[in-house]
């Protein structure tokens, strides 16, 4: 039999930037990587070493292969073999058990930024059709400081702008964040070109003298934790000598008087007795950031964890407010997720008191146009957050928890509290690639196909939806997590509301369901590699630059 060699297009899991390449699959092997230079693609057929060595692990020998039920104490990692129909039956009765003797909210389902848009959905779905909104994903933790406070200000956390639009930015200011060590695609062809090739400006605000920092023209470096101090002088300087778009405030912004009076006594010696940056420094970043005429502020984990995170990213997203720096281009404003699909996660519904298109739980307008498209009851009381899950299990109100494809024992706080909970459950599934720390802990053990060996639709953090091809086969009888939810739904005597044979099948009902993403069906993302930015609301538009009109708060304005 000859080779059959096929060039597959795929999307990058190793961070949200969205780049795309091809993985040269030879009979269902992959073979090799090889760049995209062809496509209008937002990498440009560049890819940094995690890319490059992307696909690397498929072929591990610790991958998982075949269902696992642990034999040994929790903990211990000693399992045996069992077959699929085995697995879902023994799951299927223990969660109908544990529903009928508990109730469903003692039931609990755990999503994941690194699996796709329709694995997701599928999983939420579920846990709503057993009764329960106790569902969250790990990247919700790492972002809900920005998701909040973004949120309040502009009513849309999202990326602002299209990535081409900061190289039309004067000014560029990265808080928080090293996108040259952790976004190196994006640092390159977008930051890095825009001071070489276009003599932007670089502020870096930062405690460390990071890679990105290297390229800076002015560096804060505030004492860890200070950050609102030196964003509080910010906006107090340019208030104080009126460096603000006056037009812009007066026209989408409202409260200027009040934060007027908030930050005057936050001057820059103020904040220099507590960051200990020079007074002199801040003032100097904060004229060269009011003054620029276009600019961008990107932050990340710097900004967001921390006890005052919500209200750093409140002033921060303040200034662009204040400056004017939305709705055209050469700006940008933006918290940057670590994970590829953390945006699509939350999109999909893995939210405790969000469903899916991130609508309220409580506004019932939509909760009964998804309830008559699901055809079941969804429950009306949220569910309970990621760390408050932990306790519910300690305190045997939670008796089975449903792990797809995050880790638990390695990603949260307090790691002893954590396996002491999952030493402790009645009952816990985790679905994965590899036996994880968490996995060790579990009943049974669900082997699931890693990223390329699925298609699968991911949003990055520029917003922009796109679909993934599968470039090879999952070993042994390893299957695509949204196969496995939907056998186990059907065990469950659910299987009418999960009649899917395909990723293609579970996003046609996702653009049903979720306005932004009506537009983004699997026909226009077979067809265009480059995706859409969301809002998509018909398949001929999108949405590259929020807020050009009016902001997303009650009254539109900021």
């Amino acid at each position: 039999m000859g080779m059959a060699e096929k060039l597959v297009s795929v999307v990058c899991p190793w961070c949200s930037v969205g780049c795309r390449f091809y993985i040269v699959s030879v009979n269902g092997y992959p073979k090799k990587i090889e760049f995209d230079y062809e496509n209008d693609i937002r990498n440009h057929g560049k890819l940094c070493p995690k890319g490059v060595a992307a696909f690397q692990y498929l072929r591990h020998p610790d991958r998982l292969k075949r269902p696992l039920k642990r034999v040994g104490e929790r903990g211990e990692g000693k399992f045996v073999e069992i077959s699929w129909e085995e697995a879902i039956k023994e799951i299927a009765k223990k969660l109908s058990e544990i529903r009928e003797k508990y109730g469903p909210e003692a039931l609990a389902f755990l999503g994941s930024e690194r699996c796709s848009l329709e694995e997701n959905y599928v999983l939420q779905k579920l846990a709503r059709a057993l009764g329960t909104n106790n569902l969250e994903y790990v990247c919700r933790l790492c972002q809900s400081t920005a998701v909040v406070g973004k949120g309040k200000v502009l009513g849309h956390p999202g990326l602002t702008n299209p990535f081409e639009d900061i190289l039309k930015a004067k000014v560029i200011v990265i808080w928080g964040y090293n996108p040259a060590a952790s976004n190196p695609v994006f640092f390159g062809q977008y930051v890095e070109k825009a001071i070489i090739d276009n003599n932007a400006t670089l502020i870096v605000v930062d405690p460390r003298k990071t890679e990105t920092a290297k390229y800076a023209d002015i560096h804060l470096q505030p004492y860890p934790g200070t950050d609102l101090a030196v964003a509080l002088a910010m906006l107090n300087v340019i208030i104080t000598k009126e460096l603000y778009d006056k037009d812009f405030v007066a026209e989408r912004a409202e409260g200027l008087e009040k934060l007027a009076t908030i930050v005057e006594r936050y001057t820059p010696e103020w904040a220099e007795e507590v960051s200990g940056v020079p007074a002199e420094l801040i003032r100097k970043a904060a004229i060269t950031f009011a003054t620029a005429g276009t600019a961008a502020l990107l932050t990340n984990e710097g900004v967001n964890q921390h006890t005052n995170g919500t209200k750093t990213v409140m002033a921060l997203t303040e200034m662009m407010v204040l400056c004017g720096y939305f709705g055209k281009e050469g700006v940008m404003s933006g918290a940057i997720p670590g994970a590829h699909n953390g945006m699509g996660a939350g999109l999909a519904g893995v939210e405790p008191d969000a469903l899916p298109g991130k609508f309220p739980l409580h506004a019932e307008q939509h909760r009964k146009r998804i309830e008559e498209a699901w055809g079941f009851k969804i429950p009306e009381k949220p569910g309970i957050t990621y760390v408050e899950m932990v306790d519910a299990i300690l305190e045997g109100k939670i008796r089975a928890l449903y792990v797809m494809g995050t880790n638990p024992a390695k990603s949260l706080p307090n790691l002893k509290k954590v396996e002491k909970a999952l030493k402790n459950i009645e009952f816990l599934v985790v679905q994965d690639i590899f036996l994880t720390e968490t996995a060790k802990y579990a009943d049974i053990v669900l082997p699931a196909a890693a990223w390329f060996e699925k298609d699968a639709t991911a949003i990055s953090f520029e917003r922009r939806i796109q679909r993934s091809f599968k470039a090879a086969e999952a070993p042994g009888e390893a299957k695509p997590d949204w196969e496995i939810i939907v056998m186990l739904a059907k065990e469950l005597g659910l299987g009418k509301y999960f009649n899917y044979s395909s990723a293609d099948d579970i996003l046609r009902e996702i653009n049903r369901i979720v306005p932004p993403l009506a537009g983004a069906t699997p026909e226009r993302l077979k067809k265009n590699l480059k995706g859409c930015m969301i809002h998509c609301p018909d398949e001929n538009t999108e949405t590259p630059r929020l807020f050009v009109k009016g902001f997303l708060t009650p009254n539109g304005k900021a």
